[in-house]
């Protein structure tokens, strides 16, 4: 009874707000026509990313997922014909991720809609509230980022 529990209701807070919107943007990316918000995330930067190719190993990393599951989810979206394995020029070994025709009007669909999404979203925040919400965000993000990298984060120092 004696505890301050800000942190705990912030933190309880920001992980609803963060399973809402996931699963917001779930439906969205599949009312986009894709099959699932990841293959939304996969096509999004591969497509921010052009002209350059990512590697598989690159598309990964930027997204914080494993290797093993990145390579089920470009077998689908490869399947389906919204990306394409290149033989890296400068590396036999490698291949390089690019995004089809088919592939790029999707994700641009799915970005405008995902767009809407997100401005309905924050509707309720007048521009300057979003700013100040945004910057302190970032610290938080900055700090978990630190901790996230720490063996023990729940020890203190």
């Amino acid at each position: 009874p004696d505890e301050d529990l800000t942190s705990l209701g912030i933190v309880q807070r920001l992980i609803w707000i963060g399973r809402l919107a996931e699963e917001l943007l779930e439906r969205t990316a599949t009312a986009s026509g894709l099959r699932r918000r990841g293959d939304y995330e996969v096509l999004a930067l591969l497509r921010r990313s052009e002209p350059s190719l990512l590697t598989p190993l690159e598309v990964a990393q930027q997204l914080r997922t494993s290797q093993s599951g990145m390579t089920g989810k470009l077998d689908r979206l490869e399947a389906q014909g919204l990306i394409e394995r290149v033989p890296d020029p400068s590396d036999r070994r490698a291949i390089r991720l690019g995004v089809t025709d088919a592939g790029r009007a999707l994700i641009d669909n799915a970005f405008t809609m995902s767009m809407a999404m997100y401005e309905a979203m924050l509707s309720e925040l007048t521009p300057a509230e979003a700013k100040s919400f945004e910057a302190l965000l970032d610290k938080i993000l900055t700090r978990l980022d630190e901790l996230v990298s720490k063996r023990e984060p729940w020890v203190a120092g």
